[in-house]
């Protein structure tokens, strides 16, 4: 697939759907890929996760039927989804820095939120080590969570300091992985059913599975934590240049906003992949962190 043509069908999409679209996995489906993968590749390209576009847009569009139509409150609220006019006055608020009252008689002006147009140039990075390695199915051993996309950046790096600080000592760990799945079938729980089943009654269309944890051989689980297998796959590995959050961020927003438009010969499969934190350098250089993503090649 062509990344860059997957953005500006989504975008086109999204501009064609504003008032109508449900969620991202709507968009996914139009536009042929993962939603995970999309809601990824979409934040670090355009900076906002697709939900939070939708509303933006949606927000704005609200308060020019105020300016320029001079509709009611009220109804403008029920127009763009809202369930009461005060749930839709917080949002607009928010949005605006003014009140739906105050940009409806012009007292304050109103936050421009225009369609986004995207042109792309891709760099490259002689410096990233990517490195495609097939491996076979292992199981891990941790923590887990639910995580929104819209909030993940600023709780997950948390959420992996306490599982360490917490944990690792007792598991006698040094290296620890970060694992992240969407809704798939291809992550087991220790039953040997799909992991996500275990999540019954949430929709992972803008949230995650996470968890933090270690290799595990066997043995007892200590009580709060759970086992998954990760299958055997193809793997595109990337290595970050230190073992910091900075690292790991700038190395995703790489991955996400650059190598997958020039990545002429893999696709990524299907909505998990890994993060694995303080891995030694095989020369004794210190430590640094990899995200792993799966892939196959192309046909």
């Amino acid at each position: 697939m062509n990344w860059a043509d997957v953005i500006t069908k989504t975008l086109m999409y999204l501009e064609d759907n504003i008032m109508t679209v449900k969620s991202p996995k709507e968009v996914a489906m139009e536009v042929h890929v993962s939603s995970g993968y999309l809601q990824s590749c979409f934040q670090m390209i355009t900076g906002y996760t697709i939900g939070e576009y939708i509303r933006n847009r949606r927000l704005y569009l609200a308060a020019m039927d105020l300016i320029e139509k001079d509709s009611k409150v009220i109804d403008v609220a029920e127009r763009y989804g809202y369930e009461t006019p005060e749930s839709f006055a917080k949002a607009f608020s928010r949005f605006h820095d003014a009140t739906p009252n105050e940009i409806k008689k012009k007292n304050k002006p109103a936050k421009v939120f225009l369609p986004l147009k995207l042109s792309f140039s891709v760099k490259g990075a002689d410096k990233i080590d990517v490195i495609i390695e097939k491996m076979p199915a292992f199981k891990i051993l941790g923590v887990a969570d639910v995580f929104e996309n819209d909030t993940c950046f600023g709780k997950i790096p948390g959420f992996v300091y306490d599982f360490i600080n917490e944990h690792g000592g007792e598991l006698n760990a040094d290296t620890f992985y970060g694992v992240s799945v969407g809704d798939c079938d291809g992550v087991l729980n220790a039953e040997g059913r799909p992991w996500s089943s275990d999540y019954d009654g949430i929709t992972f269309d803008e949230r995650f599975l996470f968890l933090a944890g270690v290799d595990f051989k066997g043995g007892n689980v200590p009580d709060g934590m759970t086992v998954i297998e990760v299958p055997e796959t193809v793997w595109a590995k990337f290595r970050c240049r230190d073992n910091s959050t900075e690292a790991t961020q700038e190395m995703r927003r790489y991955i996400f906003g650059e190598w997958l438009f020039e990545a002429d010969e893999y696709d990524l499969v299907d909505e998990y992949n890994i993060e694995r934190y303080g891995v030694p350098d095989e020369k004794g250089g210190g430590l640094h962190n990899e995200i792993w993503l799966p892939v196959r090649r192309k046909s």
